[in-house]
């Protein structure tokens, strides 16, 4: 049975800082000390029984693909095999846009026109990122069925991971507005259907996410 590990990146510059991203460029932030741990950490959680084997993707981001890195080192792989092992770079997980102006400022538009509806001026809407996530899954789940593979990792951002998992479960916008952002480093799981998973449709569960303003399950 398929299992799909989907891994937010860990801390970076910009989470710390907010304005760095406009400043240099939201693809060139890179993560923080803390944020090379946690993906450690992230890493040794998934761990290399996991990993061998398994299709690697990640957003192009310097932050989600040292992310990675740090992962497959957490588990157990040396630097050297971390950097060589084959991972496809997929464009379609980036972070979505938030154009060039600050997204902050137009929070009021958000909420006029609708969370996942309002496109950030010079940017996208989380429905944008939805699309473009889609055709990523679309065309990862033949290559999935070309190499007969069982285990698959993604390393990419966090609204990302919620329009995947939107996508992947057929959940509702009102469903999708009810998660909450993962946390950095966070390990989010789709798997066959369990009892008890904060989202189940009869055939695929996702665990590993949290609703807005609720704990993380122990």
């Amino acid at each position: 049975m398929l299992t799909l590990k989907l891994v937010r990146h860990g801390e970076s510059e910009a989470n710390l800082r907010y304005e760095l991203a406009r400043e240099i460029g939201d693809h060139n932030v890179v993560l923080t000390a803390h944020g090379r741990e946690q993906a450690r950490m992230a890493g040794a959680e998934v761990g290399r029984a996991f990993l061998d084997g398994a299709l690697l993707y990640c957003s192009p981001y310097r932050r989600t693909r040292e992310t990675l890195d740090e992962m497959l080192i957490g588990s157990g792989h040396t630097p050297k095999e971390a950097k060589t092992r084959r991972r496809y770079e997929d464009p379609r997980l980036r972070e979505v846009e938030h154009g060039y102006e600050d997204a902050r400022e137009q929070e009021q538009l958000q909420r006029t026109h609708g969370w996942f509806y309002y496109r950030f001026r010079g940017g996208e809407s989380p429905a944008d990122c939805f699309d473009r996530t889609s055709g990523f899954l679309e065309g990862m789940m033949r290559q999935i069925e070309r190499k007969g593979a069982e285990r698959v990792l993604i390393v990419t951002h966090g609204l990302a991971i919620r329009c995947f998992v939107m996508r992947f479960l057929h959940l509702s916008i009102e469903q999708f507005d009810t998660i909450d952002n993962p946390h950095n480093a966070d390990v989010v799981t789709l798997s066959q259907s369990t009892p008890g998973a904060l989202f189940d449709n009869g055939k695929w569960c996702v665990t590993g996410l949290r609703l807005r303003g609720v704990s993380a399950p122990p």
